[in-house]
């Protein structure tokens, strides 16, 4: 695939293996769309890289349109990067594991996944 030249959305881009892969494709001469939620992060990057940010929810259908829609219909590629992980383990000394956190967890490393995939 082409890199040069071409615009590129980084779900999670604002840090780690997002930041990355921004910064990566930004020096292959992409441009580049950084969607996450960590809006001063995010901006910072975007303009060390010059690249473009995005405020995006990936489990909120109108935040994944929203960040499509900053490519204005050149978009090439999508990389999900955006994901969380909890260290707690399914049962411990206090109970069971928060179904909540498990819940977030599967709404964003899961459906916000498929979510910006179908956008």
């Amino acid at each position: 695939m082409e890199i040069q030249g071409n615009t590129f959305l980084v779900t999670g881009g604002a840090s780690g293996l997002g930041e990355g892969t921004a910064r990566m494709l930004a020096e292959k001469g992409a441009h580049v769309i950084i969607a996450d939620l960590q809006q001063e992060k995010g901006e910072a990057l975007a303009k060390e890289i010059g690249a473009a940010f995005v405020r995006c929810d990936v489990t909120k259908a109108e935040d994944a349109q929203a960040a499509v829609d900053a490519a204005k219909g050149g978009l090439r590629g999508l990389i999900n990067c955006a994901g969380i992980a909890s260290a707690d383990r399914t049962i411990n000394k206090t109970g069971p594991h928060n179904l909540d956190v498990f819940t977030r967890t599967i709404m964003i490393n899961l459906v916000g996944s498929f979510n910006m995939i179908r956008v």
